[in-house]
Formats: C-alpha cells, structure tokens, sequence
C-alpha cells in the first residue's frame, strides 16, 4: 500500500515494505551521514574567495547539482537520495521517463480490481520529487490499463447462464424524465413499512 502528499515540488510518500527493512536502512546512517558531510564541505570551499553575489549564485546551482546526482544515484546522502536514484534508474530501465509531463489519469486513482488485501507490516515515508512520483503512477497505469479493464468488465458480467436482476419497482426510472419512482415514493413506501411493522405486532 502506498500513501502520496504534494508539498513544494515533493510528494511525501509512505510506502509498505517487508519486515526487517527499517532496520537494514537504520545501519545505513552512518553512510549518508558521512556523505552529507563531504557533500558539505566541498560546497564550502566551492565558494571560497567568491562575493557574496557570486555566492549565493554558485550555492543555488550547487543545490541543482546535488539533486542531479542524486537523481542520477551519484550522491546518496539520505533516504531520499537511495530511493529516489534506485527509482529514477528503474523508471529509464522500463522507458517511463518522458512521462514525468503528463498528468495523472484519473482512473489510475483509488483501489484498483485485482489489488491485494492487506500490505506488509512496515512503513517508510520519503519525500520524492513530484515529476518521479508523475511517472511512476502513469507508468504503472499504462502497463496495467488494459488487465484493469478486463477485470472490470468481468467483475460486471454475470455469471454464464445468468442474467442481472431486474431492477425493484421503486427503482425503475419514471416516465417523467427518467427520476426514480423512489423519489416520489419513498414517504410512502416509509409509512407501509410502518404499518407492516404495527400489523405484526398487534398479531404477534
């Protein structure tokens, strides 16, 4: 099961993972600790002898770089860093990539026919840049459309040899503008299951 939030360009996401992955990416701290550090001190002495302009222009593109690094799996120095390369190399693998520009498919939204019950029993939330999360969602759409479909079609067909029901009187559309008889009558179907209800009581 996986949960998606929009906040400023990332969409915080929780995800359900396998018992023990918490932990394997708990040791893994001191690795992306170690990375933040390094990547810190070379921005440092990217801007030694620069004015404050000049500064302030080279941090803006060194922030750039980094996040190209790590969408490139270059730098990781955080959980957000591992996840968003490992998916950003599996969305070019599977050729999903150009379509980071389009929008979500409405039907990709909601519980789709044919997914499992239940999830695992661990949760990670990560933030991930809006455009991955874009191309994950339609990739995973146009590659399950087609099944998606047949499974709803089969979930509305009858069973062979079977019909649907017909619908009940109250629910047949009227001759005026197709609106439902129940809504005309549905204050007097109310007092007739009173009145069945008073007649079995006093005969009871």
């Amino acid at each position: 099961m996986t949960t998606a939030r929009t906040f400023l360009g990332l969409r915080t996401v929780t995800m359900s993972v396998e018992f023990g992955t918490k932990e394997k990416l708990e040791r893994l701290k001191p690795y992306f600790a170690a990375e933040a550090e390094r990547v810190r001190t070379l921005g440092m002495t990217a801007i030694v002898g620069l004015t404050s302009r000049e500064a302030a222009a080279r941090r803006s593109r060194w922030a750039e770089e980094k996040d190209e690094q790590r969408r490139r799996g270059v730098l990781t120095d955080s959980l957000r860093a591992l996840i968003t390369g490992a998916l950003a190399q599996e969305v070019a693998e599977r050729g999903w990539d150009g379509l980071e520009r389009y929008g979500l498919p409405h039907q990709s939204r909601g519980r789709l026919p044919g997914s499992p019950q239940g999830s695992w029993p661990e949760n990670i939330t990560v933030a991930l840049p809006v455009g991955l999360f874009i191309a994950v969602q339609a990739g995973c759409w146009n590659t399950s459309k087609e099944a998606v479909g047949k499974l709803r079609d089969w979930k509305e067909t009858p069973p062979q040899g079977q019909t649907q029901p017909p619908l009940p009187a109250r629910l047949q559309p009227s001759s005026a503008g197709g609106v439902p008889v129940l809504r005309r009558q549905g204050a007097h179907h109310g007092r007739d299951l009173a009145r069945g209800r008073e007649t079995r009581s006093e005969t009871g």
